[in-house]
């Protein structure tokens, strides 16, 4: 390992309005031996000259990339596959947010009572903020456990509050190269599933900017649950499905024998009968955080839609 223990790693394309906030906010923050790590997807405002600017300027160590240019999710995973980002923990990071002071102090205080032969996450709720950083709400508090069988159905670790350790980001990176929903919720799933160890955090650590350029942001408004409905309805969630098999089929032999099982039953939901739906549906162990997110899944297992 480097000097450095903490890999901040943000992807960044056409953010200048709400760049150096962030910037700031990370560089603010309370623990020391951070690098930051800012991976540009082609921007064409002045995005790239406010991170040279902050990384010259900046007591933090910084590192500026070129991105591959094929969106937010290879990005991410174009810094996983970087052999030249070695650190002990890591930290995804959005462009648009601010980070309360002590969200990596927080992680890695959790994260050093993990071996680190264990992958290990963590992550917490966010406090949602408007385009002008007024606070709007909060994200879900979310009472059941993380678990492998509630990240198949749902990715409640939301990137920009991730913190991991080098054995998690070992077992993502075996997953380069193949297409994924979101890299945050194949982590989820990864960790989960490998017998690793995921803390959600119930107080938030992340100013989470929501504005019209958010590429996924807050999806709690009902207008965009019927959206998402309508779409995962229309062969969305089979194909989300589709692809995240393929991720967790790169880590296949570190699964544990629970996750091995989960995983067998709920891919076997799909074409057996009805009455067989409804038995695998319950013996794999799925389940969602929040009351609609089941009546949604429920529907999909008896129409098929898995």
């Amino acid at each position: 390992m480097q000097d450095h223990e903490i890999a901040v790693m943000m992807c960044t394309y056409n953010g200048a309005p709400y760049l150096l906030s962030q910037l700031e906010s990370i560089e603010n923050q309370s623990v020391n031996n951070v690098h930051i790590y800012i991976s540009d997807d082609g921007s064409c405002d002045e995005t790239c000259a406010i991170a040279r600017s902050f990384i010259n300027c900046s007591h933090l160590k910084g590192t500026h990339l070129k991105g591959p240019k094929r969106g937010f999710v290879e990005n991410f995973m174009h810094m996983i596959n970087n052999e030249k980002i070695c650190e002990k923990y890591y930290a995804f990071s959005d462009q648009d947010d601010v980070w309360k002071s002590d969200k990596l102090e927080r992680a890695i205080n959790w994260l050093s009572e993990i071996p680190d032969d264990v992958p290990a996450l963590y992550c917490s709720r966010t406090t949602l903020t408007d385009a002008h950083g007024k606070i709007i709400g909060a994200s879900p508090n979310y009472k059941r456990p993380p678990s492998f069988a509630n990240s198949i159905l749902q990715n409640i670790a939301s990137g920009n509050t991730m913190v991991f350790n080098h054995k998690a980001r070992e077992l993502l990176a075996l997953a380069y190269g193949i297409p994924m929903v979101a890299h945050d919720w194949s982590l989820y799933q990864i960790v989960s599933g490998c017998g690793g160890k995921v803390f959600f955090d119930t107080i938030p650590t992340v100013l989470y900017r929501q504005h019209h350029n958010n590429v996924i942001g807050n999806s709690m408004g009902l207008g965009k649950r019927l959206q998402n409905f309508l779409q995962a309805h229309s062969g969305r969630a089979a194909i989300w499905n589709n692809m995240n098999f393929e991720v967790l089929n790169s880590v296949s032999r570190y699964l544990t024998p629970e996750s091995t099982a989960t995983l067998h039953d709920f891919k076997d939901i799909r074409n057996s009968s009805l009455s067989m739906r409804l038995k695998l549906m319950k013996s794999s162990g799925i389940y969602h955080q929040q009351a609609i997110g089941y009546f949604t899944t429920l529907t999909y297992v008896l129409l098929n839609k898995i």
